[in-house]
Parts: C-alpha cells; sequence; structure tokens
C-alpha cells in the first residue's frame, strides 16, 4: 500500500481532529493537512526538506530561531526521531502568531526505511495565555507591579547559567529610597505608597524589555540588567538617580534614593551578587544619600 493510500484510508480520521495533522513524504513535501492544522498554521506551504527555512518558529524556552534541519518533522525523515510536545512559537502564515506543541514521528517503509512523517500541532496559544496571566499574579508585586524577590532570582539564576554557557557581562542595580520611615511618619503609609508606585513607573521608563526591576522588599528594589557592563550599568544608575530626585510626588516635596552597582563577576551565584550590590548601597547611604557606589 502506497503512502498515498493510507492517507485515503486515514482522511475521515484526521479530518474530524481538533488538533492539526500533517503528513509528508520522505522529502519533506506535505502530501496533507487537516482542516486544524491548515487553521493554525493559517493555511499551508507545500514545500521539501530543502525549503524548511521557510516557516519560522522559535523555541519557547529559549527564544532562539528554529533552524531548518531542526524541525521535528526534518529530524523524524532525516534520523527516526521521535519528538513528542516540543514547545514553539510559530509565525503563521497569515502573519498571526501561536505557541503550539509540536510532535513528530517517521512512517517506516516496507525495507525498515522511512517512508515520510506525521507532524501533529497543538495550538496552546490561549493557555500560555492563560498561564502567563496567572504568573504575573504570582510574579508581581501587588503595590509596584514590580516582580517579587522570588521571580528575580529565578530570572537571576538563569542570566547566571547563560552566562556561564556563553559569556557576555550582567550587572546588578540595587537602591532605596533615603528615609523613608520618615515619609510614612509625616505624611501617612498612603504616601509612602505612591512613592513606591511612582518611583517603580519612573524606573520602568527608563529600562530595555530585556531588564527586570524587582521589589526586593520593604523600600528596596533591584534590577538586573543582562548584556550590560559595570560602567554601563553606572550610567543607568546615575540617571535614575537625577530623576527620582528631580521629580515631584504630590505630598512629599522631594524624594532621593541611594544607589549600588556591581557586575557579574564569573564565579559568584546569584546570592553572592545580590549582596555585593546591597553592601554598595549602603554605603552609598553611609556616606551621606541621595549617591551612587559602585565597584
Amino acid at each position: 500500500m502506497s503512502l498515498l493510500d493510507r492517507i485515503d484510508v486515514l482522511r475521515k480520521v484526521i479530518d474530524i481532529l481538533p488538533v492539526g495533522v500533517w503528513i509528508m513524504d520522505d522529502a519533506g513535501k506535505i502530501l496533507y493537512g487537516n482542516p486544524a492544522g491548515q487553521r493554525i498554521w493559517g493555511g499551508a506551504r507545500y514545500v521539501g526538506l530543502d525549503q524548511f527555512a521557510e516557516y519560522k518558529g522559535w523555541w519557547v524556552g529559549s527564544g532562539k530561531r528554529i533552524a531548518a534541519e531542526e524541525w521535528a518533522a526534518a529530524r523524524a525523515i532525516r534520523t527516526g526521531d521521535i519528538s513528542v510536545n516540543e514547545e514553539v512559537e510559530i509565525e503563521c502564515f497569515d502573519g498571526s502568531r501561536k505557541v503550539i506543541l509540536n510532535s513528530a514521528l517517521p512512517i517506516p517503509d516496507a525495507n525498515g526505511g522511512v517512508a515520510g512523517a506525521i507532524m501533529v500541532n497543538h495550538d496552546i496559544t490561549e493557555r500560555k495565555r492563560a498561564e502567563d496571566q496567572l504568573r504575573g499574579m504570582v510574579d508581581r508585586d501587588p503595590l509596584t507591579n514590580a516582580y517579587n524577590r522570588r521571580a528575580l532570582y529565578d530570572f537571576l539564576e538563569g542570566e547566571i547559567h547563560r552566562l556561564r554557557r556563553y559569556g557576555g557581562s550582567l550587572s546588578v542595580i540595587m537602591f532605596d529610597v533615603d528615609h523613608f520611615k520618615d515619609i510614612n511618619d509625616d505624611h501617612g503609609h498612603v504616601a509612602g505608597d505612591h512613592v513606591l508606585v511612582a518611583i517603580a513607573e519612573l524606573v520602568r521608563e527608563e529600562l530595555r524589555g530585556l531588564d527586570r526591576l524587582a521589589r526586593y522588599s520593604g523600600e528596596e528594589f533591584l534590577i538586573i540588567t543582562p548584556n550590560t557592563t559595570a560602567q554601563r550599568a553606572i550610567v543607568l544608575a546615575e540617571r535614575l538617580r537625577t530623576r527620582i530626585a528631580a521629580a515631584s510626588f504630590d505630598t512629599v516635596a522631594r524624594v532621593t534614593c541611594s544607589f549600588g552597582v556591581c557586575e557579574f563577576g564569573g564565579e559568584e551565584d546569584a546570592d553572592t551578587l545580590v549582596r555585593r550590590a546591597d553592601d554598595l548601597m549602603y554605603k552609598a547611604r553611609r556616606s551621606g544619600r541621595n549617591s551612587l557606589v559602585a565597584e
């Protein structure tokens, strides 16, 4: 029985499945895609293995672009690999983006070789969006919407792992609000909360998309700046110090902050790096506040 004959037998079944099913020959050409698969991808392109680069996708875990030979179907055809539920983000043929679970298994021929592959796509875009919303609720400080300490350490440990594997730079900036107890005592806790929210909003305006701002404790904040040397982090911290000191906070006449800045040294762990930034920040406080200490 030819591969096309097998497809005819299966078509009535796979046409009603809620997941995308694609059947390819041993050259990687799509012989059939069910309606769910066409909806997921926004159409279809009937190309061969040498044109797999036309498919645009990124590994969800790393954000890296999926190379032509890395697609599950390509591996199934070339090496007989079986892949199950690989999480990838795709750019569909209509320009939209979706997150899917991508699976593939080889179709054996009569001689023990590979006659083609079956690829299965499960659209999990809405599920991922809901997960991200829930994660945001868990990862964020409810007052300032900055990341909380747990999320901060998760991200920082991931960045340190990346640096040890691939190299690069990473700096952290620790700062706290000078005389914050006096602000609460003189103006009330509502005014103090307003100051923290306003500072967080101001800081976010100066950060890049890959930076992370976290509320480390009551009036202490930490900024993680990937791909940033200490010198560049010092420039950022000084800009933040100046902006905060010049800002208006309604009932509080003037607010200043003290900053500590350091760069990842290569051997320390996340705790050690944060403690180093914390020590530098306290040096700034002891030197008169509204200042910056770096190393």
